[in-house]
């Protein structure tokens, strides 16, 4: 015979129901799908910066894979912060070339802050406070293969509208019609009880 199956406890059960209703990471995705960036590219005679999307919703690589000796590339947020709380990303940076100075950085509301310069490979994971409206952009200061690749991207989405009116249901006209003939025959049966 199986052992018997035990309940959960209620509070277990509310954590989970819990857990289930909170979101996922953001990723690029939702206010930071790439429809909500803005991209920056130069292109010259020796070449062209780029911005690759293809890995999204997991990945995007600013890449500077070019015969110049300084080109850039940046990535913005179109719309800023949708709301307060905390951003963070891997990154991880690659250059071969040390003939002009690169930089891998992000601006968050007008602030640079530099993650690699020089000579790669670097890498790290950023964590910052943001807050709603502050503009966010990701930058390349680049040259022959130089590269920033953004993955495990996660903020804070814009709170869900809230919940319209509740509709109020309302019958059909078939509907009606046999409810009204369902009434006269309670009332045609009511009637005839009485009578009796």
């Amino acid at each position: 015979m199986p052992p018997a199956r035990r309940a959960l406890p209620l509070g277990a059960l509310a954590i989970a129901a819990l857990c289930a209703s909170l979101p996922a990471a953001a990723a690029f995705t939702g206010a930071y799908a790439p429809a909500n960036w803005t991209p920056f590219t130069q292109t010259f005679g020796c070449g062209s910066s780029t911005i690759d999307v293809s890995g999204v919703p997991n990945t995007v690589a600013l890449r500077t894979v070019t015969g110049c000796a300084n080109i850039a590339v940046s990535y913005s947020l179109t719309g800023n912060i949708p709301a307060t709380g905390t951003l963070s990303f891997d990154w991880s940076y690659t250059s071969n070339s040390l003939a002009v100075t690169r930089i891998a950085s992000y601006t968050l509301n007008g602030v640079t802050t530099n993650l690699a310069t020089g000579l790669g490979p670097a890498n790290g994971t950023v964590t910052i406070p943001v807050t709603a409206g502050q503009p966010f952009q990701l930058t390349l200061q680049g040259g022959t293969n130089a590269s920033l690749t953004i993955t495990n991207f996660n903020a804070p989405q814009p709170p869900a509208p809230p919940p319209g009116p509740a509709a109020i249901p309302t019958l059909g006209e078939w509907a009606r019609i046999g409810l009204a003939g369902l009434l006269g025959l309670l009332a045609w049966g009511t009637l005839r009880r009485q009578r009796r």
